[in-house]
């Protein structure tokens, strides 16, 4: 069943709720007609084509949900004109081409995500612009280049999720301004350099994920400062030097992931005091020295 274009017409509408049906066929330009609607939603349906440019005309949408669906195509850079908007998800569709950068105008937006499409090029900076920010998830795309250092202004910032794309370049130490941020999944991409030791001033972080990517250089010690940490997964790399006995303050870490890397020194035996480890993963490495009969006494660690 499709949309029917005459929905158009219903000029005093508000919401258009048409999730979890069986809806196909294309999006109808007619629904950007609609001046008063405030939330569309037509996820979890099979509708295909483009996302239709009319629908930036709709002044006063606070919410625009279009996930799991077929839409392919570009997003319209008209989506930008909806400055009242504070959720835009499109996710998991079969979407293509680069992230507009008319979407920086979108000044209300706290939550947009575009994951698992077929997304490339740039991350366009303009994001930086969107200062009430609070969910970023662009994760299972085939983005580039950087990591704009521009985004240390999303000062709300709770959830950045940028893995499975082809992102290069350092980590910007800008992300440690960003002293709200509660997830930071960057694994698998192609990013290289140090890990920056500001990244150690997320005192609410609770899962920092930068495994398969090409980072170098040590542990900085200011991870230990991450008191809320339950996941810290930096395997697949190319770190080197020691494990830092201050890995031992994170006492509410869950799972430590450093295999494949170039660590090398033995295994401090502050890591027996993470009373809620499950995974300890250390190979793949050049570690020597006995295991400290601290962590064999760890009744957490799972096999």
């Amino acid at each position: 069943m499709a949309i029917p274009p005459s929905l158009g017409n219903l000029n005093n509408l508000f919401n258009l709720f048409l999730y979890e049906n069986q809806l196909s066929g294309s999006v109808p330009e007619e629904i950007g007609y609609l001046w008063s609607l405030t939330e569309l939603a037509l996820s979890t349906n099979f509708l295909n084509g483009s996302i239709p440019a009319s629908l930036g005309n709709l002044n006063n949408l606070s919410l625009l949900s279009l996930y799991e669906n077929h839409l392919s195509g570009s997003i319209p850079p008209e989506i930008g004109d909806l400055t009242n908007a504070k959720v835009f998800y499109a996710f998991s569709n079969e979407l293509f081409g680069p992230i507009p950068a008319e979407i920086g105008k979108m000044k209300s937006l706290q939550n947009l995500s575009l994951n698992t499409n077929n997304l490339f090029g740039l991350i366009p900076k303009t994001i930086g612009n969107l200062t009430e920010f609070k969910l970023l998830d662009l994760y299972a795309n085939q983005l580039s280049g950087p990591i704009p250092s521009e985004w240390g202004t999303l000062k709300k910032l709770n959830d950045l999720l940028l893995s499975y794309n082809q992102l290069s370049g350092p980590i910007p130490s800008e992300l440690g301004k960003l002293k709200k941020l509660s997830d930071l999944l960057l694994f698998y991409n192609q990013l290289s350099g140090p890990i920056p030791s500001e990244l150690g001033k997320l005192q609410k972080h609770n899962d920092l994920g930068l495994s398969n990517n090409q980072l170098s250089g040590p542990i900085p010690s200011e991870l230990g400062n991450l008191k809320n940490l339950n996941y810290l997964e930096l395997d697949s790399n190319q770190l080197a030097g020691c494990i830092l006995a201050e890995l031992g303050y994170l006492r509410s870490l869950t799972e430590l992931v450093l295999s494949t890397n170039s660590l090398n020194g033995s295994i401090p035996a502050s890591l027996g005091d993470l009373n809620n480890l499950s995974y300890l993963h250390l190979d793949r490495n050049l570690l020597s020295g006995p295991i400290p009969t601290e962590i064999g006494k760890m009744k957490s660690l799972q096999n």
